[in-house]
């Protein structure tokens, strides 16, 4: 035989379940953190220029951010270290004149602009690594490339990348 209920029990107020909003903001927050630490570490690090055209290979490293120079066959050699839409004369370190002369192998205006960021790299906390990027236009002659090199090599730059678009 069945008892019958007491009053406390047959009057007992049943609350409604709410959601906790401090858990999903925590939630949330962690979730938006691994994204933008994984979009920040895999995203591209360097944009090519619009100023040369950019062989193709294939290519498994990411680049890595370090000094950079650009080479294109109608304006020279220029510093690579800013984005920028129009070529000013100041950003040319080499022309098409010394890149063309025959009877020098080094670069003078692409060997100077080397020497001060190899000094000023020295003086910053993260020091000087020997590193340096090259954006060469796939219609570049090898007697340019070998008078780049040459220079950088001259100005202590022992690691040489070349940037190139990675083939799908």
């Amino acid at each position: 035989m069945a008892f019958a209920p007491t009053k406390g029990k047959k009057n007992l107020k049943k609350e409604k379940g709410e959601v906790s909003l401090t858990s999903m903001m925590d939630m949330m927050t962690i979730i938006l953190l691994f994204l933008l630490k994984t979009f920040s570490t895999s995203g591209a690090l360097l944009q090519p220029s619009p100023f040369v055209d950019l062989p193709s290979a294939k290519r498994s490293r990411e680049p890595e951010k370090n000094l950079a120079i650009l080479v294109n066959p109608d304006l020279g050699v220029l510093q690579g270290d800013e984005d920028f839409s129009t070529p000013r004369p100041e950003d040319v370190l080499s022309s098409l004149a010394e890149l063309n002369d025959q009877s020098n192998i080094i670069l003078p205006g692409l060997e100077q602009h080397l020497v001060e960021k190899r000094e000023t790299a020295k003086k910053m906390p993260t020091g000087f690594n020997g590193k340096i990027l090259i954006q060469c236009d796939s219609s570049v002659t090898y007697d340019w490339l070998f008078k780049i090199v040459s220079t950088c090599g001259r100005a202590e730059y022992s690691t040489l990348d070349f940037v190139v678009l990675k083939k799908p």
